[in-house]
């Protein structure tokens, strides 16, 4: 889940700054163009991971459709800014193959050129993100708002020219979740992953023992104005968790402070529960790093080698992020004691293979920080081999595509 919604930051500029050009190019699947009835923006995105004071921005766009002025073709920056490039112009023309530039000397939209005609200017001015910064995902809409009519979005490409840029800065997308690098939102406790650029020190610095700092290297995290304690701090990404204070239904306004300076705010909706499970893999996908009755490392026996599925009817301890609150209340920042144990004050169930899974245990992971622990006890209904895991606190699922070994 995703919600772009992007803050522009004041950066002073840098004496001497180094103007450079980058192109990214799109090189996944066609994507369809879906008649005007079915309401569908077709999106393409692009990161990119420069972080540039943009000077100049140009947009290559292929689209293989009959009726071009059924369509509106809208690029966004990493702020959000929208450009329209076309909206409902050109008429029965075919396709679209060009490059849109606010120096070419005409507009696509008077021209109407065929496609592979060169480039040509938006009828919007591309100009509109000069000075914001490059880091982020950009997109290029196409939407069909004229017909029934159907077609392919094939390609996109932008190229970003600017000035590089000293302060630090991140985006609302690139706060993610710890376990399941979703972004989107936050919830009381939850640990989170800051990506950017200038955000800490290199090499990164971790956090020892005991209770979680809240300044690692001269970097600190603050959620309202409030520093969060924190895990690791580097140059491209923080790893923080966030407050238990934060009340669901609210948003809250993140900031990045170190010795080069202070980011822009940036703003997250706050939600009861951001469940994610923690897996093998960093990522958020694959096997659950998930530990069997026996004490051994669920799995195929591909991960540690001695890791085994778990049996039917055994219960298995899976860890995770984002469950929410816990009773009696950890501060943010200490690990959870093993007595009394915290219970998680959201009802928590669990699925193993789309069976229904009783749940034995969830709360906070005893000697852990922000990690939650689900002692789920494995259906004995539940397929052998791979099955698809989970967990659900407070209404809202974990991430798709993580799985357990059942046997």
């Amino acid at each position: 889940m995703r919600k772009p919604i992007l803050i522009l930051a004041a950066v002073a500029p840098l004496a001497f700054a180094q103007t450079q050009s980058f192109t990214y190019t799109y090189s996944g699947l066609p994507l369809p163009i879906y008649p005007d009835d079915w309401n569908v923006v077709s999106y393409i995105r692009l990161f990119v991971p420069k972080s540039l004071a943009v000077t100049k921005v140009t947009a290559s766009v292929q689209v293989q459709y009959g009726g071009v002025g059924d369509l509106n073709v809208f690029l966004y920056s990493a702020y959000g800014t929208r450009t329209k490039l076309l909206e409902r112009n050109c008429g029965s023309l075919q396709n679209i193959d060009t490059t849109f530039d606010d120096s070419a000397p005409t507009r696509f939209s008077n021209t109407c050129p065929q496609p592979g005609g060169g480039s040509y200017q938006g009828n919007e001015p591309l100009a509109n993100s000069v000075g914001q910064n490059s880091y982020g995902y950009w997109r290029l809409a196409v939407e069909n708002n004229g017909s029934g009519n159907t077609g392919l979005f094939n390609g996109f490409s932008i190229t970003i020219t600017g000035t590089t840029l000293g302060p630090p800065f991140f985006t609302s997308d690139s706060v993610v979740s710890a376990s399941s690098f979703n972004s989107g939102a936050v919830a009381p406790g939850d640990g989170i992953v800051i990506f950017g650029t200038n955000l800490g020190p290199t090499p990164g610095v971790r956090a020892g023992a005991g209770t979680l700092p809240t300044n690692l290297g001269g970097t600190q995290v603050t959620f309202d104005g409030n520093p969060a304690p924190l895990f690791f701090a580097s140059g491209g990404f923080v790893a923080a968790q966030a407050p238990t204070t934060l009340a669901a239904g609210n948003t809250t306004s993140i900031k990045v402070v170190t010795s080069s300076g202070t980011t822009a705010a940036v703003t997250i909706p706050i939600v009861q529960a951001n469940p994610g499970i923690i897996t093998v893999d960093v990522g958020g996908s694959g096997p659950a790093k998930a530990i069997n009755q026996d004490g051994t490392q669920n799995g195929d026996g591909t991960i540690t080698g001695s890791d085994t599925a778990a049996p039917r009817g055994s219960v298995v301890a899976i860890y995770a992020t984002g469950v929410g609150l816990v009773s009696p209340a950890i501060p943010a920042g200490m690990p959870a004691p093993s007595s009394p144990l915290s219970n998680t004050t959201l009802p928590v169930t669990a699925t193993i293979g789309n069976q229904p899974a009783t749940v034995m245990f969830a709360g906070a992971a005893p000697g852990q920080i922000g990690v939650y622990q689900v002692n789920v006890q494995v259906p004995l209904t539940a397929p052998s081999g791979t099955d698809r895991l989970v967990i659900n606190a407070g209404g809202n699922n974990s991430q798709s595509g993580v799985t357990i070994q059942v046997r």
